[in-house]
């Protein structure tokens, strides 16, 4: 457990310096989801969807930005084990007695905090420029964790099928294409899906809502059950790489 406290901090001081070393790419990647918003934003109002009504816009940019988030824990733990699987290292990680799962577990959310610092700034900046009303409460903790989880569980999942295959880009385009419209426009046919939920009860939270009890039961129930799957699938994955010897090449 110690050893996973040392990779924590490590992780986040590599992050902060490669934030300090290059300033002027976390400025542009601020500017790019602001300009792509209000492209979104844009073509919903063309659409009839959201008007100028503050709360569809609330909807939306809530929507918008847990979609990247969610798009950004799954593709930041695939894209590490490419790179480990790239330089021949998964080997020399599975010897350090770390395990896989942990390792990866630990680095994404290491590096992760710059994203939601990013993502925080984002919403503040759009909320007031969209002129849109929201409350703050400690419920939208519990909520974003849970989120958070269940996007871990997700990246998991891919992660099994870039151990055994090497090559996720398509399913990772498939997911990209699936998950974040969903988050975003909150569609029925997936309001049972962690992720998608979570959007809902994250949004009510921001509105002033509350939130049924039953709810948050539900959304604890399945995020717990999506994390779980994605590391049985994960460490099913690790044990079959190794039999097959698969995790000291590409």
């Amino acid at each position: 457990m110690r050893r996973l406290f040392i990779l924590f901090i490590a992780e986040l001081q590599r992050a902060w310096l490669e934030q300090v070393r290059y300033p002027l790419q976390f400025v542009l990647g601020l500017v790019l989801v602001g300009l792509i918003f209000y492209l979104l934003l844009g073509v919903a109002q063309i659409s009839g969807v959201s008007g100028a009504n503050p709360a569809q816009v609330s909807r939306l940019l809530v929507g918008y930005l847990l979609g990247l988030i969610a798009l950004g824990v799954v593709s930041s733990l695939s894209n590490q084990i490419s790179k480990e699987a790239k330089s021949g290292t998964l080997e020399n990680m599975v010897l350090s007695g770390h395990g896989l799962t942990a390792f990866f577990v630990v680095q994404t959310l290491a590096r992760f905090g710059q994203n939601l610092f990013q993502f925080a700034i984002l919403f503040f900046v759009l909320a007031h420029l969209s002129q849109i009303n929201y409350t703050l409460s400690w419920q939208l903790l519990p909520a974003f964790v849970l989120f958070l989880i269940a996007a871990l569980g997700l990246g998991l999942a891919l992660g099994a099928v870039e151990l055994l295959f090497k090559e996720t880009s398509s399913a990772l385009l498939l997911l990209k294409l699936l998950v974040f419209p969903a988050v975003i426009a909150e569609l029925p046919q997936l309001e049972w899906f962690p992720l998608v939920l979570g959007a809902s009860i994250f949004r009510e939270l921001l509105q002033g809502g509350v939130v049924e009890g039953l709810r948050w039961l539900l959304f604890a129930v399945e995020t717990v059950a999506l994390y779980s799957l994605g590391v049985f699938l994960f460490q099913s994955a690790d044990l079959e790489a190794r039999k097959r010897g698969l995790l000291g090449h590409e």
